[in-house]
């Protein structure tokens, strides 16, 4: 068959004058029910004439001096299989759907032009708009100096609380923060997160500034929701531990009461914060991750590497951490950003940057790593709007794997390159973790294990033991494809049994220790639940113990009969369309029945001792 050759043309009615936005092959971006075709004897010859006749094309426009037709197919033949049929006639040189063109999203803001607006043109924020500006059900949680919630450019953006009436000085929706209408402030404990410093309005502004609304500049979101979270004071300092961990627990909260929290922006590190490695807020910010939040944390403004002199929070070695390096105009590194070759993860715009300020409806500029990190931010927000299903680990390795490579930054940041956010839009990773077996089973004397970890590229994991007895000997956070070692303790009393887990990701390995097993099944539903549950027989003392994990309420020892000669068998014995699992005693002809239906026991007799 001839291959298909694709190229780019004036088509009629489908061309803008403008910068071309072109995607890959699908039914997006070519129109319904046509062709261009290029014939090798041109548009009048007989073979054109007969090709389209034998699939009942019509030709609706000619390009002569170019040899092509455009050719409207007839109903229920789709763009797909006539590309194919006609690419495989020798009469056809070149055939390709009629691509649609478009104009680059452009917003009406003023400011938009201004050329301290140039971090969106770099991380390629135009050509992402084309497929996606935002969307409301997107909330970005802003930690900061608080914001301006009601500045011009701001306000159609800022989330409120839909369970609290604003100023009513009761808490209705019940959970524990009186009027927490935009958020909180932390810093002086009370409902109101307004910005007393311009910061957080700053890094705001750079996130969800209201797009295409004819005033001052737009975000990297048109349309989003910012969560206002205030943990400084007007001058910026003084935020403690307590401080932080109080933040990060309300945001997990307001994640698990159903607020579509995605991201959050952290443009901050160092003292007097975070002086040092601080376990407990770690911890804090581990459970928002867990509950399914990417975190986007400045790298610094201190011009150091951070492999050797680490700076927090930004240097914790979190699966949901992105670690964000500032860029100036030309691509270089700004003077002032702090930089690791494995500790901060890419580079995004950070110096000179144009956005909202806290006083009156104002914009300026001002450079950081804090200026970097929204845009970043912005970005991860803006994909979970394109794709509401990607995980904490998707967001973060798509974000990581889409950078535009610059060699000035290669062994700078760990991806070598700046933040390109259409290219993540349009080139997403999805994570999954696949391990090399699922269990682990050793004698009471313990022993050693290890485990191979498939991944895509910079899919982050955590691996945390379950259970005292099993330590893991490798890193608490492993990316793309890894090795996780582990060393099972002994027990030293004879006859004992024991389950333990290692979770790798989203994955859990089975470490099984003591007397050893006759058989095992994990195809079963022992609770009822709709869910695997996993069960291993133990032989212990002549009699037949299944001890079960159950998905539903934890593990469980069953004693399924007394007799060594039980044997497993597994069918739907109570007609409820979900398996049940029997023991069959062969020397009484008996089945002993655990039903899924009530999750009871009940003795079948089948007939006389010693059938089959």
């Amino acid at each position: 068959m001839k291959p298909v050759k694709f190229a780019f043309f004036f088509v009629s009615a489908f061309l803008f004058l403008s910068q071309i936005a072109f995607a890959q092959y699908n039914s997006k971006i070519y129109a319904d029910g046509e062709l261009l075709v290029k014939f090798k004897d041109g548009t009048v010859s007989a073979a054109a004439v007969s090709v389209n006749s034998q699939f009942g094309a019509r030709v609706a426009e000619e390009f002569p001096e170019l040899g092509w037709q455009r050719v409207k197919l007839p109903a229920g033949l789709s763009v797909e299989t006539a590309v194919a049929r006609y690419a495989n006639l020798a009469d056809v040189e070149y055939v390709q759907p009629n691509y649609l063109y478009h104009l680059q999203a452009t917003p009406n803001d003023p400011q938009f032009t201004n050329t301290a607006m140039y971090g969106l043109a770099k991380i390629s924020a135009p050509a992402a708009w084309d497929l996606t500006t935002g969307s409301a059900a997107v909330v970005v949680a802003n930690i900061d100096t608080g914001m301006k919630y009601t500045h011009e450019d701001l306000a159609a953006n800022m989330w409120t609380n839909p369970g609290e009436i604003n100023g009513n000085n009761i808490d209705d929706d019940g959970n524990g923060f009186v009027d927490d209408y935009y958020g909180y402030d932390f810093f002086f404990n009370d409902s109101n997160p307004l910005d007393e410093n311009g910061h957080g309005t700053h890094t705001g502004g750079t996130i969800g500034a209201v797009g295409n609304n004819s005033l001052g500049v737009v975000g990297v979101n048109w349309n989003v929701r910012l969560m206002a979270i205030k943990i400084y004071n007007s001058g910026g300092f003084g935020t403690t531990s307590t401080m932080l961990i109080n933040a990060y627990n309300y945001i997990r909260m307001m994640k698990n009461r159903g607020v579509n929290i995605r991201v959050t922006n952290n443009s901050y590190s160092g003292c007097d914060e975070a002086c040092g490695y601080d376990q407990a807020t770690k911890d804090a910010l581990d459970a928002m991750g867990n509950a399914g939040i990417l975190n986007v944390f400045a790298a610094g403004n201190n011009d150091r590497n951070i492999e050797t002199a680490p700076i927090f929070p930004a240097s914790y070695t979190s699966p949901s951490i992105l670690s964000v390096a500032a860029s100036t105009s030309t691509d270089t590194k700004a003077s002032f950003s702090n930089f690791g070759s494995t500790s901060v993860d890419l580079a995004a715009p950070g110096v000179e940057i144009l956005s909202t300020v806290r006083l009156s409806n104002n914009y300026g500029t001002l450079s950081g790593t804090s200026m970097a990190a929204p845009h970043v931010t912005g970005a991860a927000a803006l994909l979970a709007a394109y794709n509401p299903n990607l995980s904490v680990a998707s967001l973060k390795a798509t974000l990581m794997n889409t950078v535009d490579p610059l060699t000035q930054w290669n062994g700078v940041v760990k991806t070598g390159g700046r933040l390109n956010v259409d290219r993540a839009l349009r080139n997403q990773t999805v994570c999954t973790f696949n391990l090399s077996a699922t269990e682990f089973r050793t004698s009471s004397l313990g022993g050693s294990g290890s485990i191979n970890v498939t991944a895509p590229t910079n899919c982050d994991y955590s691996v945390k033991s379950n259970a005292d007895w099993i330590t893991v000997n490798s890193p608490n956070v492993g990316s793309g494809n890894s090795t996780v070692s582990f060393t099972v303790q002994s027990i030293n009393i004879p006859d004992v049994f024991r389950t333990g887990t290692i979770t790798i990701g989203d994955r859990t390995f089975y470490v099984f220790q003591g007397t050893p097993f006759m058989g095992r099944s994990r195809i079963l539903d022992f609770d009822g639940d709709l869910r695997t549950d996993y069960a291993a027989i133990q032989n212990s003392s002549g009699s037949m113990i299944w001890h079960v994990n159950q998905s539903a309420s934890g593990y469980v020892t069953q004693n399924f009969g007394l007799f060594a000669d039980d044997a497993a068998v597994p069918n739907d014995f109570d007609g409820d369309g979900r398996t049940d699992y029997a023991v069959w005693r062969s020397s009484n002809g008996t089945f002993y029945v655990l039903q899924s239906g009530n999750n009871t026991f009940r003795g079948l007799q089948f007939g006389a001792a010693g059938d089959n």
